[in-house]
C-alpha cells in the first residue's frame, strides 16, 4: 500500500498537471482502489484542507479546475478496456468529491462580500422539551443548570455543557414512587440534545426526534424505550436486562453496544447502523422471522413499502456524521440532503424544477449558516437555491 506522503505528492502533481503518463495512470488506479480508499479520504480532509487556497485560488478557478479534471479523467479512462463505464463513473465521483471538499474550504476563507449572496439562516443547537410523568414540560435550552426535577429516587439535572442526566439518589433508593412512570424528551426542528438515562445509557437525539423511556428500570425485566426520528445510542451493558428500542417499523434488541437508528417517518427506510457490539433487528410489519443480526460496520434497512429487512455494509462514521457536527453526502440524492437541511435549519423546502437523479458528494460542518452549506452544494453547477424567509427553493 502506498504511503500517505507519497500519495499526497502524487495527488498534488496530478492537479498541477506535472505528472508523467505513467504517474497519471498510477493515480487513476489508486482512486479506484479499495485498498487506498481510507487514505484518500484522509488526504482530502486533512492535507488539502490546509492549503486549499494555494492549490486552487478563488472560486471561479475551482470551477474551471473541476471541468479540466473531468475532461482529463474521461479522456484517460476511455483508453482503458476493462469495464470502462464502471471505472469512469467511480473515478469521476471520487474526483468530484475531492474538488467539492477543497472548494468548501476555499469558500469558507473567502470574504463574504459577493453581490446577490444567498440569504442566511442560523444553524440549529441544543434545544429540547422534557415532558415529565405528570404532564408538566420543561424547556431544556432555557432551563437553569443544576437540578431540574425529582421523581421519587430519581434526580434529573442539567449539566454545564447542556446534557440531561438521570441519577438515582442514594438516600431515596427504597422510594418506589418512580416505578411505572415514563418521561419523554423531544427535539424540535433545529434542535438536538443528549440525555443520560437512569441506567447510564447515553443517547444523542437528532433534530425533530423524540425518546420516551421509564423513569426507572429497577423493577423491569427489560429496558425498553420508544424512538421517533434519529438517535445514536451508547448502551450501558446489563446481561440481566436487554435494552430494547422500538420505533414504528422495527424493534432493536441489545445488551450493551453503540449504534445509530434513523427512523424518520418521511424516509423510505428505517436504518439501524452498528458501530460496536451486536444487535438484533426485527421488522414489525411482516411475518415472524424477518430478523437481522448485525455485526459492526453493517446496517439493517427496513423498507417502508415491504417491511422487509435488508442487510448492507456501510462506513459507520458516515452514518453518525450528524452526531459529530457534520453533514456528509456520498453520492446522495439532493432530495435526501434537503430533508436533513430542513430538519436542522427548521426551514421549508420546495422544488421549482424536477431535480430527481441529481446527487452530491461532500462534507461540511452543521454549525454554519445555511448560505454556506447551500453555496457548496451549488458548486455542482446543476442545482441552485433561493432563500426567502424560512423557505428554500431548489431549481436547476
Amino acid at each position: 500500500m502506498m504511503e500517505k506522503n507519497a500519495l499526497i505528492e502524487l495527488f498534488k502533481r496530478y492537479l498541477s498537471k506535472q505528472c508523467s503518463e505513467e504517474e497519471e495512470r498510477a493515480f487513476l488506479e489508486l482512486l479506484n482502489s479499495k485498498e487506498h480508499e481510507l487514505l484518500i479520504k484522509d488526504l482530502i480532509e486533512q492535507e488539502l484542507a490546509q492549503d486549499a487556497d494555494d492549490q486552487f485560488g478563488r472560486l471561479p478557478r475551482i470551477q474551471q479546475e473541476l471541468a479540466q479534471v473531468k475532461e482529463n479523467v474521461i479522456h484517460k479512462i476511455s483508453e482503458q478496456d476493462v469495464e470502462p463505464r464502471v471505472i469512469r463513473y467511480r473515478l469521476w465521483f471520487k474526483i468530484v468529491a475531492v474538488l467539492l471538499l477543497c472548494a468548501g474550504v476555499v469558500f469558507f476563507k473567502m470574504r463574504d462580500d459577493r453581490p446577490n449572496r444567498i440569504a442566511d439562516i442560523a444553524p440549529g443547537g441544543n434545544k429540547a422539551i422534557l415532558t415529565l410523568a405528570d404532564g408538566s414540560k420543561i424547556i431544556l435550552d432555557t432551563a437553569d443548570k443544576g437540578s431540574v426535577a425529582h421523581q421519587g429516587a430519581i434526580r434529573i439535572t442539567k449539566t454545564d455543557d447542556g446534557q440531561l442526566v438521570y441519577t438515582i439518589n442514594e438516600d431515596d433508593k427504597k422510594d418506589e414512587t418512580a416505578a411505572g412512570l415514563s418521561n419523554s424528551i423531544a427535539t424540535p426542528k433545529g434542535g438536538q440534545y443528549q440525555v443520560n438515562l437512569p441506567d447510564g445509557t447515553r443517547v444523542w437525539l437528532n433534530a425533530a426526534s423524540s425518546l420516551t423511556f421509564p423513569v426507572s428500570f429497577a423493577k423491569l425485566k427489560e429496558r425498553r424505550v420508544e424512538l421517533k426520528g434519529e438517535a445514536y445510542f451508547e448502551v450501558q451493558r446489563d446481561l440481566t436486562k436487554p435494552f430494547v428500542v422500538q420505533s414504528d417499523k422495527q424493534v432493536v434488541q441489545v445488551l450493551g453496544t453503540h449504534f445509530n437508528i434513523d427512523a424518520y417517518s418521511d424516509e423510505p427506510n428505517t436504518k439501524t447502523t452498528l458501530l460496536e457490539g451486536s444487535v438484533k433487528v426485527r421488522g414489525l410489519n411482516v411475518a415472524i422471522g424477518n430478523e437481522a443480526l448485525l455485526k459492526p460496520g453493517q446496517q439493517a434497512r427496513i423498507k417502508s413499502a415491504s417491511g422487509r429487512a435488508e442487510l448492507v455494509s456501510v462506513d459507520p462514521a458516515n452514518e453518525i456524521a450528524w452526531k459529530n457536527g457534520l453533514f456528509f453526502f456520498e453520492n446522495e440524492p439532493i432530495e435526501n440532503i434537503m430533508k436533513q437541511i430542513a430538519r436542522w435549519y427548521d426551514v421549508e423546502v420546495v422544488y421549482e424544477d424536477d431535480v430527481k437523479g441529481k446527487t452530491v458528494w461532500g462534507s461540511v460542518t452543521r454549525y454554519t449558516n445555511v448560505s454556506k452549506v447551500l453555496s457548496i452544494l451549488a458548486l455542482t453547477g446543476e442545482i441552485h437555491f433561493k432563500v426567502e424567509g424560512r423557505r428554500i427553493t431548489v431549481h436547476k
